[in-house]
């Protein structure tokens, strides 16, 4: 039996037939690593830009709360003066900190997949990392935090508790025990239940009938309402003092408010498909590894394309 086993060895056609398949194997197993890492890192990319629009949705709206404010009070000044206790933000300073945690929690974490990927030699994450895990689990413990999912069921309150939870886990307690695809397998379900519960932030503007409204979509649609209302009532009260350019300027702000109100929610409708989009990017990217993955490599095209062009609109209302 020896004797045949080494004349079995010693055969050249098979010897060159199995080198020929190892290659095969290495070669795409060679392959493989380089398009995953390529393809994480820009999924990386496509979240970040999300995320930083989402952060700059909520900052807009806050924005164009105050500047609805200050229109009120100049309209309103002769009679009601200045009240230096009125609220003058939709969002307190910990309700937008909170929500950018949230925001850099999930960047954060696409890009340690990258790192992960592309650094063999990672053991576990340095201590700047894992008190970031710590400080993203202490938010359940502020009332912003708690604000974010407040109209949810309970049910849904608890998944985002505990999703929040997980991610600061991942962040704490990383050890190279699992791969990549093993680590975005088992956060699916966390990364799901953070981006619905952005989504339903965002909200929803209310209908014709003034009913049906919630969240960021709302009180944008709301401000708008009052900015016209308020500048309509600025034309009236000084269009005996305006010269004719001055009068034609004013009313020409009219439609344009109108028409801006309407892109600002489409806008952050966009954004909110955006969130869904990256949910779906997310549940795809355990096909990272695969030699073909058009759908992945398509969501991740569409939702950098479509990021930028929400950011532009984001960044034109801030320059006004």
């Amino acid at each position: 039996m020896r004797k045949k086993r080494g004349l079995f060895f010693k055969n050249p056609v098979f010897v060159s037939g199995m080198l020929g398949f190892a290659g095969i194997i290495l070669f795409s197993v060679g392959c493989a690593a380089p398009n995953a890492q390529k393809r994480i890192a820009a999924f990386s990319t496509a979240l970040s830009i999300a995320t930083t629009n989402t952060t700059d949705a909520f900052e807009t709206v806050d924005q164009k709360f105050y500047c609805t404010k200050v229109a009120l009070l100049v309209n309103n000044y002769d009679e009601k003066g200045f009240n230096p206790n009125t609220e003058m933000h939709f969002l307190a300073g910990q309700d937008l900190e909170t929500r950018e945690q949230l925001f850099k929690g999930l960047q954060r974490y696409a890009q340690k997949l990258a790192d992960i990927i592309s650094d063999t030699r990672m053991k576990e994450f340095d201590a700047e990392t894992k008190a970031f895990g710590k400080s993203l689990q202490k938010l359940r413990e502020n009332d912003a935090f708690k604000n974010i999912n407040s109209g949810a069921s309970q049910a849904n309150i608890n998944a985002f508790v505990t999703a929040v939870d997980v991610v600061g886990c991942f962040f704490i307690d990383y050890k190279r025990e699992k791969g990549v695809r093993e680590i975005v397998a088992d956060m699916k379900q966390p990364i799901e239940s953070i981006c619905n519960t952005l989504v339903s932030d965002i909200g929803q503007p209310m209908d014709k009938a003034g009913a049906g409204g919630f969240g960021l979509r709302n009180q944008s649609w709301i401000q708008y309402e009052v900015m016209l209302k308020e500048h309509i009532s600025y034309i009236d009260h000084h269009k005996d003092k305006f010269d004719p350019v001055t009068k034609a300027e004013a009313i020409a702000r009219l439609p344009a408010i109108v028409e801006e109100q309407y892109k600002a929610d489409l806008t952050l409708k966009a954004t909110q498909d955006a969130l869904k989009k990256l949910r779906m990017t997310h549940d795809e990217l355990v096909k990272a590894f695969d030699k073909t993955c058009p759908t992945l490599e398509n969501l991740i095209a569409e939702l950098i394309d479509e990021g930028k062009r929400i950011g532009k609109f984001y960044k034109s209302l801030a320059k006004e």
